[in-house]
């Protein structure tokens, strides 16, 4: 799959002319300039004040002195020399490349608001499992899960079947413990006499992998209807059901692999209470605008059952997502069944950088990677970085403007090409009674 650096997004402004002058430098510097004898010569076209005000950056693509930013003080047209103050620390050699930014535009700004792009504005849909586990599909690492008896855990991100879950949890016992696993967080929000529906996707590499449901109130496990466990390699699913014990007020779900050699990789936890009507989604979906369509799994594997890729997915009417605070709850209509459910999440991409304002950090941002489309990332960084500019610089009011125009421009397309499909949400028809005045 296609990665976009953070470097690579950020030069990708060049195309929007908020970047002046990419080049590299032709002979080794010093401290004090560089020195470009191919794009920086030429004293009719490049007064010695053409840069005047501007930034410029060395990008990590220059090894040496990667990340180093600072002001033009002048150009001597006639070296192609450009000299620089604040100082650099270390003087940029043939292997750097450079960037002379628009006056006015701080780099380092830009990186923030490309950052910005990437969290806010550039998207996709993906799918979740509905459950009570927290975090039960490891979207980014396995945090809120425990190992257990000497256990060690990885997540396995982008593998199959990368068509119904993002990523999963490969379990690998040490070769000297029994019941290596993986523990969920406690939960606590079915109660005594309840029942629930839980089924995990499997794949074993070596030895026997048993889906358990402890009480830890108890400290015993909780009896369980269905086949809990599976020898199989290759992608099948383990089915269960079972009651909350009288007595228990919490319940974690073990995801175990039962020889000293096992290794067993698990598919996202889908718990739910039996015939309940209400689903609170993870704390990261904090507004119902991210929440598209729910479904219901259909021929799902089951054990020897069919492979995936010949599952289903129905799309259930009448779920309306509900806004508390900041949080959001799915309201059921009709009961929730024996099945897996998913829903579709707008969800957006990670920031590059944690900090921006060093050059070890811009380097650091420079070499990250994000699987945001570059044109996507750039389109969108090009918006912020022409609205801020707009209030910064009144006076360019015009330039920015026209950015401003061709970025959003351009970002409909790529929203269009690589962004989330519009997706309706079905309700269920009610009669609409129209009141009539008597006559």
């Amino acid at each position: 799959m296609p990665t976009s650096t953070g470097e690579a997004i950020r030069t990708e402004l060049k195309k929007y002319g908020l970047i002046r002058v990419l080049g590299a430098p032709t002979a080794t510097g010093t401290t004090s300039r560089l020195r470009d004898a191919t794009r920086l010569v030429g004293a009719a076209a490049l007064p010695s004040t053409a840069f005047n005000g501007c930034q410029v950056r060395i990008s990590t693509t220059g090894g040496v002195a990667a990340g180093y930013q600072t002001f033009v003080d002048y150009l001597d047209p006639d070296l192609g020399d450009l000299y620089v103050s604040p100082l650099w620390d270390v003087a940029p050699t043939t292997a750097a490349r450079y960037e002379i930014w628009r006056q006015g535009i701080d780099p380092d700004d830009v990186d923030r608001l490309r950052d910005e792009a990437l969290t806010s504005i550039c998207s996709q849909w993906a799918r979740f499992p509905l459950s009570l586990v927290t975090n039960p599909n490891w979207e980014v690492d396995t945090t809120s899960w425990d190992a257990g008896a000497s256990a060690t855990l990885a997540r396995q991100g982008g593998t199959f079947p990368t068509e119904v879950w993002r990523a999963t949890l490969l379990v690998t016992n040490d070769g000297a413990t029994v019941n290596g696993r993986a523990e969920s967080l406690a939960i606590t929000a079915l109660q005594p006499g309840d029942r629930f529906y839980l089924y995990v996707p499997v794949s074993v590499r070596a030895g026997t992998a048993t889906l358990v449901v402890r009480d830890i109130t108890a400290g015993a496990n909780v009896t369980l209807s269905g086949t809990a466990t599976s020898t199989r390699r290759g992608w099948t699913g383990i089915e269960v059901t079972g009651s909350i014990p009288t007595g228990s007020d919490s319940i974690e779900v073990w995801l175990r692999g039962d020889e000293t050699t096992a290794i067993v990789e698990w598919g996202p936890v889908f718990l739910h209470k039996e015939s309940g009507r209400r689903m609170q989604l993870e704390a990261r979906v904090d507004t119902r605008e991210k929440v598209g369509p729910v479904y219901a799994l259909t021929n799902y594997p089951v054990q020897t059952s069919p492979d995936f890729g010949d599952e289903k997915l129905e799309e259930i009417v009448g779920v309306n997502p509900k806004q508390v605070n900041d949080a959001v709850i799915l309201q059921f209509d009709s009961p929730m069944t024996g099945r897996p459910y998913m829903y579709d999440e707008r969800i957006y991409y990670t920031a590059l950088s944690a900090t921006y304002l060093t050059a070890a950090a811009r380097a650091v941002g420079d070499a990250a990677t994000t699987l945001c489309p570059l044109d996507y990332a750039a389109a969108a960084t090009a918006k912020l970085v022409a609205e801020a500019m707009l209030i910064k610089a009144p006076h360019e009011a015009e330039f920015y403007a026209g950015v401003l125009q061709l970025a959003e421009n351009r970002l409909a397309k790529f929203e269009r090409l690589y962004g989330p499909e519009q997706k309706g949400i079905q309700t269920r028809e009610r009669t609409l009674y129209i009141p009539h005045l008597r006559v």
